[in-house]
């Protein structure tokens, strides 16, 4: 069943599209932005109401107390020690970011269960009311549900980060603690769905260096890769760095016949569109 074409631009931002930040400027640019290409497509668009999908990540942080007395108010059935535990893992968003995984399994389904509870009347439970759906909203929106995922992940190596990042590090991607990015693309590969679609710009210092060995070996033996461009180290205007981009399948296929590129011998940023376009449909024409 089709849609009007002036229906596609909020049906997008409400059902499909979404995001996830840790600065709350970033996110309110990345709503005006989307917002603005909606505009753009419908001209009326600002009298629906609609709002992006943009789930700027907040610290949570509970009392004890407070979270026993709203446990007591809400039902302790529905505190399991999942829930509980993911309560209190968004202490440190602001520093850990989408690399936090929820404990709780169901996150979406408890959120519209307590939005459903009336606490206006509770004057000290309001608040830890409140608390408890933006933390729940955070699980939600960190779980394995999406179908495409597309990220140009922080990069960041051991003696940038603070002490308590490097230790979370350590602790909670051991395999991949080298560079943020490469914990951000294992973290991303659970947020899509199996056989989900994922898209990656990062440094492309993991395909040679030894320290990102089980990272290479995750990629290949687990998932697979479908595309890869690595670009020339001027590759962008304004900054010399390792550059690459690639997309991965959520499954491991091994007879999947995938297309690379290196575009190392091609100096310049104005040069890397027009060759890369260049190899790919000499490569078609060629049947590879």
């Amino acid at each position: 069943m089709g849609y009007e074409p002036a229906e596609i631009p909020e049906k997008i931002l409400t059902h499909n599209l979404y995001g996830i930040e840790i600065d709350e400027r970033a996110g309110e640019l990345a709503a005006f932005a989307l917002t603005m290409k909606a505009r753009a497509k419908q001209r009326r668009f600002f009298n629906k109401g609609v709002k992006p999908n943009i789930c700027v990540l907040e610290n949570v942080h509970f009392d004890e107390d407070e979270l026993k007395d709203y446990m007591d108010f809400v039902g302790r059935d529905l505190f399991t020690a999942p829930l509980q535990t993911t309560l209190r893992q968004f202490e440190e968003a602001d520093n850990f970011g989408s690399l936090i995984r929820p404990e709780v399994t169901d996150a979406g389904e408890i959120l519209r269960t307590l939005e459903a509870k009336d606490v206006s009347g509770q004057l000290f439970l309001y608040a830890t009311h409140q608390k408890v759906l933006q933390a729940l909203r955070q699980a939600d929106c960190l779980s394995q549900k999406y179908h495409v995922v597309v990220a140009n992940p922080p990069y960041m190596g051991g003696k940038g980060m603070n002490g308590r990042l490097g230790k979370w590090l350590k602790e909670n991607y051991a395999d991949v603690k080298s560079d943020l990015f490469s914990a951000f693309i294992v973290r991303n590969t659970e947020l899509s769905l199996p056989k989900g679609q994922l898209g990656f710009m990062t440094p492309f210092v993991w395909m040679f260096i030894s320290s990102y060995e089980k990272l290479r070996n995750f990629l290949i033996n687990k998932k697979t890769i479908t595309s890869l461009v690595q670009l020339e180290y001027s590759g962008f205007d304004g900054a010399t760095v390792p550059i690459c981009t690639f997309t991965i399948e959520n499954d491991h296929n091994p007879n999947y016949r995938g297309g690379y590129v290196r575009l190392s011998d091609f100096k310049g940023a104005a040069i890397q569109g027009p060759k890369c376009l260049e190899i790919i449909r000499a490569a078609r024409k060629a049947g590879k």
